[in-house]
């Protein structure tokens, strides 16, 4: 009995350290740049590792007939936080996942981190996409 209360302590204090992570990504067209938009959630847990979903828009350069949507994919990988003065003025943290889509290859998201267009998403035909990701509040 001392047992089955251990382990369900234990499994009930790791779901306590996870943590909801809300971001979005809005492109703006640039010529001569590939670009997306995004919303999406992931869960972290203590180790960093990040689970969840995004709705995603790809467009390649000036042609909106190409654009692409992508709905609920399914997205993991893990997140680090840099503090300010480490990378840049200000502080950021940045997602590296992997997708479970066919046409989706990786994304690295850099959320809140100033620089225009920092956030990527490559494809598996070697588009790369390029946005501005942010946390939502």
């Amino acid at each position: 009995m001392k047992t089955i209360l251990a382990i369900t302590l234990l499994i009930i204090s790791n779901f306590s350290f996870a943590e909801t992570v809300n971001f979005q990504c809005k492109a703006m067209t640039i010529p001569g740049v590939n670009v997306f938009s995004a919303k999406g959630m992931v869960s972290v847990d203590e180790l960093s590792k990040a689970s969840g979903v995004i709705n995603i828009l790809v467009q390649k350069i000036d042609e909106e007939e190409s654009a692409q949507v992508f709905e609920q994919i399914k997205i993991e990988g893990l997140i680090k936080h840099f503090n300010p003065g480490d990378v840049s003025v200000s502080g950021f943290d940045q997602l590296v996942l992997t997708t479970d889509h066919s046409y989706l290859k990786s994304l690295n998201l850099l959320l809140d981190e100033g620089s225009e267009y920092s956030s990527q998403v490559l494809s598996i035909d070697n588009f790369l996409y390029r946005s501005n990701c942010e946390i939502i509040k």
